[in-house]
């Protein structure tokens, strides 16, 4: 179970500050083109962004994964590339084999940050779409309903699970290989 935010120790909660005020002043450099006068609004916008930041959203209390990081950015390149060949191929197929439908799964990973970054890489992949969370489990929209989606949804779960440097259940469960 991840701590709050109230639970995370001055270090912690000092280093989320610091990793979103220098994420928030990298993207208004961004914006502003490296101009250093800009600095006169970007400033206090960087500052109101991260106060808004953990308004909006607390900390998790996650700790991410540099590997988990570096794997999964690795799978999602992979799995991209192979996923949108096989949408393009069945598109073009004059048979076109598809049998799009939804399909129902349980899901391994915690609520919170994990099950949210599962569900956008399952959107983000082609051929599948994610439509809700239903209690601890995740509706998806799949091109092919056919195919072995729940060895594909674990396996990603394995992935995201390393992203957060979780283990049990959804690394457990999975028994696809990491590749």
């Amino acid at each position: 179970m991840p701590e709050t935010s109230k639970q995370l120790s001055k270090t912690d909660r000092y280093l989320a500050w610091l990793i979103r005020g220098l994420l928030a002043a990298f993207c208004w450099w961004l914006i502003s083109e490296g101009r250093n006068d800009s600095w006169v609004l970007g400033a206090p916008a960087v500052v109101l962004a991260v106060v808004f930041s953990f308004y909006l959203q607390p900390a998790s209390g996650y700790r991410l994964s540099l590997p988990g990081i570096l794997a999964f950015w690795w799978y999602f390149s992979r799995q991209s590339l192979v996923a949108g060949y096989d949408v393009a191929k069945r598109i073009i197929s004059p048979e076109m084999p598809i049998q799009p439908g939804e399909v129902t799964l349980k899901l391994h990973l915690p609520a919170g940050a994990p099950r949210w970054l599962l569900a956008m890489t399952l959107s983000l992949l082609p051929g599948t779409l994610s439509v809700r969370f239903e209690g601890d489990s995740l509706v998806l929209h799949c091109l092919d309903i056919g195919e072995p989606v729940e060895v594909d949804v674990l396996t990603a779960e394995r992935r995201v699970a390393a992203v957060f440097g979780l283990s049990g259940a959804a690394l457990i469960r999975a028994r696809e290989p990491l590749l």
